[in-house]
């Protein structure tokens, strides 16, 4: 495309929290940006579609669909989806960003001279990733240089999973015409092997600077493959093995039944590969000869007599006998022919002849022995086989259970973080009406949680049905403590002030302070416990006569009582407010009942962790398993749960700020007058406010930016910096973030970091410079320090030949005792 589809740097997104940097790629689908995820401040690659690919209703379908699949992918060599949506009418996923280039960009920066383990180690990667899309139904359809990237450590990242599937016209052969597969040209049914088709194309296109296949158009290029095979990959370029040729070959096998079976076997053998076949090692004429035979290699042995010098007759007769084995043996045996007239020299050579038979029937013996020993050994390595088999079966069932474990739990929060929306999305008109209305007006904004919450909430709990009221809009206190349902859901609801419910406990991610997961916890419990605060302070401004303020009593009172004590202008106000509480408390308890189902799902789950043994009958049980739990997966996303939630909450968004609007406009001239005398007190009130904020927002950036700078220092070790020794990036790192600082105390702080990073520099300096002659002790006694740099340590001992590079890493790690020595 000749112009970017969106403008950068620039915001983007439903709710506005990307901010694009650059575009980093673009096809005739779309654009790929490289950006920031504001709210969880964290890179991500945003892709945006063409926005009359987003007016079509069937193309929009199956990519919102697709992206939720690929978001279930989880492993480390596929690029993680992390959301999905529609910004000004373009359709856009966003995605894990590879920051190390890709495989296309390694292929023409050295075409033709790829580091080749490298390039073969990017595939085996992309191999194990198809593999796990593969386990879970996934085709890719569109395997190619380009859809590779790498991350910062050069792993592999595969990228667009079916996006090559999603053209609407059925007509079109949609792939890359160097690597797309010679079914899929022919339209016939595609599966694993034609994703393993156009790997190995991408493969020979890495390794060799050339396509497979080159014609002077597409349709010219996809012709070729149907007429013969493409030069092996050694011929273009000599370096490569014969085992290379041999593991690419038979992925661009032009029949997909000639490719490997599956994609265990093609990883096997790239491993083999990386192994052994990278290079072919020339071995000396001596050495093959006395190397044993291989089973099932021809093999001839000659046996000779000794030679007789003999009056009469010297000629020699030669006996032959062949050796009926798999070896295909063949013993030659000479002797010397006997005078008849020379009886003892004949009877020394018959015992001569008889002993080298009797030889020969030992052999024949021995190899028979051999076949029978063969024959159980590769009944036993088949049947070693099988259990290999079976139990990679086992593990790929417990890996989609634990899959579909994860989707289900990822599902729940989810769908709770949608209700809670809901319930904020009807808070904030509540809260602002309730500044216009007047006080007992605005107690009637908001009703208790409605039969349908409660009986969700009694649902979590057998005990709790018993419990449930049935004459009483408000729900028990045991109930609202024993679940954790938010508490805007029952604020106003008088027995549950008394027994208030407890903040939920954070997950994994959020358990770390420092990071964006943990602030947005903190946050939010802060604003939890602020809003039981406030209930508290309502109960205790109870009058003396033990009265509940009326905001109580009305939240208790039936909705049809409340209507009739609600005056005008504002009782169209609570009546609509009313209707938006009972659609949030609905998607509430949806919310509830979906995380019930999946409850469900890990309680099923854990007939996995029972089955222990491996056999055949247990990998059904777990494939079986695997497959239930997807459909009660399957089940709840279909659910009517879910479609009310969803709706739900864009309902109440839009309903909400219309109400708002328009209540504002009603009672705005009656509120006019008050407001005008309180105007000036109201602004010196605020002036203080901002400047006491403005105080209190410097010492809060300066406590920020202090911490910022830990923060970064940990994460450098986090990260392997100091493990790898890699003082450049860290100081680097450190060197940036201090440029971004705005506060003197920030820059010191970034300061005092450096100062660690150059201090253990320093150490290893030190090391390397004075470490030469030295003799060690302990774990590596004896050794001499030859040579040191900043990458190894060299040694040599005394007696031995050869010498020992250890890396400093390996230094580090392994031998603890000697680099206490050296300090």
């Amino acid at each position: 495309m000749s112009a970017q589809l969106i403008q950068t740097p620039g915001v983007f997104g439903e709710n506005g929290n990307f901010l694009l940097e650059r575009e980093i790629g673009s096809g005739g689908m779309g654009g790929v940006y490289m950006g920031r995820d504001k709210m969880l401040d964290r890179p991500v690659a945003v892709k945006v579609m063409l926005k009359e690919l987003g007016a079509d209703a069937e193309f929009l379908e199956k990519f919102k669909k697709e992206a939720q699949s690929v978001a279930r992918l989880i492993h480390p060599n596929i690029a993680q989806v992390y959301s999905y949506g529609i910004c000004g009418g373009m359709p856009y996923i966003a995605m894990e960003l590879a920051a190390g280039g890709s495989l296309y960009s390694i292929m023409n920066a050295n075409p033709g001279k790829t580091d080749v383990a490298r390039v073969i180690k990017i595939c085996q990667q992309v191999a194990q990733a198809l593999q796990c899309a593969s386990d879970q139904g996934f085709v890719h359809g569109d395997v190619k240089p380009e859809n590779i990237l790498l991350d910062s450590n050069g792993n592999a990242k595969l990228i667009d999973f079916g996006l090559a599937g999603m053209q609407k016209d059925t007509d079109e052969i949609w792939g890359t015409p160097y690597y797309i597969s010679p079914e899929k040209v022919k339209k016939e049914p595609i599966d694993l092997r034609s994703d393993m088709y156009s790997l190995g194309g991408t493969l020979y296109h890495a390794l060799t600077g050339v396509a497979p296949f080159e014609g002077a158009d597409s349709i010219a290029v996809v012709k070729k493959r149907f007429e013969g095979q493409p030069k092996k990959p050694s011929e273009i370029r000599p370096e490569l093995t014969p085992a290379i040729d041999d593991l690419v070959m038979k992925m661009l096998a032009l029949d997909k039944k000639d490719r490997y079976p599956s994609f265990e076997a093609l990883i096997e053998a790239f491993k083999s590969v990386l192994t052994n076949g990278l290079t072919v090692s020339a071995k000396p004429a001596e050495a093959v000869a006395a190397k044993p035979t291989a089973a099932g290699t021809a093999r001839r042995t000659t046996i000779r007599g000794r030679r007789v010098m003999m009056s009469k007759r010297p000629g020699v007769s030669t006996i032959k006998r062949k050796l009926d084995d798999e070896e295909g043996s063949e013993e030659t045996v000479r002797k010397p022919a006997v005078d008849d007239e020379d009886e003892e020299e004949s009877g020394g050579m018959g015992a001569k002849v008889l002993g080298v038979v009797l030889g020969s029937i030992l052999l024949v013996g021995g190899v028979i022995g051999g076949l029978i020993w063969y024959q159980i050994a590769a009944q036993r390595a088949r049947e070693a086989d099988e259990l290999a088999q079976i139990s990679a079966g086992i593990e790929k069932a417990r890996s989609a259970i634990g899959t579909t474990r994860a989707s289900a739990i990822k599902m729940a929060d989810e769908y709770d973080a949608f209700a809670g929306r809901a319930i904020a999305e009807c808070q904030k008109p509540t809260d602002e009406l309730k500044k216009l209305l007047p006080e007992d007006q605005g107690a009637l904004l908001k009703p208790g949680p409605t039969k349908e919450l409660l009986d969700a909430i009694a649902s979590t709990n057998e005990a709790l049905q018993a419990a449930a009221p049935t004459a009483t809009n408000a729900p028990p206190a045991a109930a609202v403590a024993a679940t954790n349902v938010p508490p805007a859901a029952v604020a106003e609801a008088p027995a549950a002030v008394a027994n208030l419910p407890k903040f939920r406990e954070p997950t994994e991610d959020e358990k770390d302070p420092a990071s964006p997961e943990g602030e947005a916890y903190q946050k939010a419990r802060k604003a939890f416990y602020e809003e039981q605060a406030k209930l508290r302070r309502g109960k205790s401004q109870k009058g003396a006569d033990g009265a509940a303020p009326a905001g109580e009593q009305q939240a208790a009172a039936p909705v049809a009582a409340q209507a009739e004590k609600k005056p005008e202008p504002a009782s169209q106000a609570v009546i609509a407010m009313n209707e938006l509480w009972e659609r949030a408390y609905s998607c509430q308890a949806c919310a509830i009942r979906i995380r019930l189902e999946v409850k469900k799902i890990l309680k099923a789950s854990e007939e996995a962790d029972g089955i222990k043994e491996i056999t055949q009958d247990n990998m059904n049980r777990l494939g079986e398993l695997s497959r239930t739990l997807v459909d009660m997966t399957e089940k709840i996303k279909a659910s009517k749960d879910v479609d009310t939630i969803r709706k739900g909450v864009n309902f109440i968004k839009s309903k909400g700020d219309k109400l708002v609007e328009q209540t504002i406009k009603e009672i705005r001239k009656a509120k006019l007058e008050a407001e005008r005398k309180r105007l000036e007190e109201e602004k010196k009130r605020l002036e203080a406010a901002r400047l006491a904020e403005l105080e209190a927002a410097r010492k809060k950036k300066i406590e920020e930016e202090v911490a910022a700078a830990k923060s970064k220092f940990e994460a450098i070790v986090t990260q392997g910096c100091f493990r790898q020794l890699d003082w450049k990036s860290a100081t680097r790192m450190l060197t940036n973030l201090k440029s971004e600082m705005t506060t003197a105390e920030g820059q010191l702080a970034c300061d005092l970091e450096l100062r660690k990073v150059n201090d253990m520099k320093m150490v290893q300096d030190i090391f390397i410079k004075n470490l030469k002659g030295h003799i060690f002790k302990g774990k590596l006694a004896n050794c001499t320090v030859e040579a040191v740099n900043d990458k190894e340590i060299v040694l040599y001992k005394k007696g031995t030949q050869g010498k020992m590079r250890i890396p400093w890493q390996k230094f580090y790690k392994d031998y603890p005792g000697n680099l206490n020595e050296i300090m």
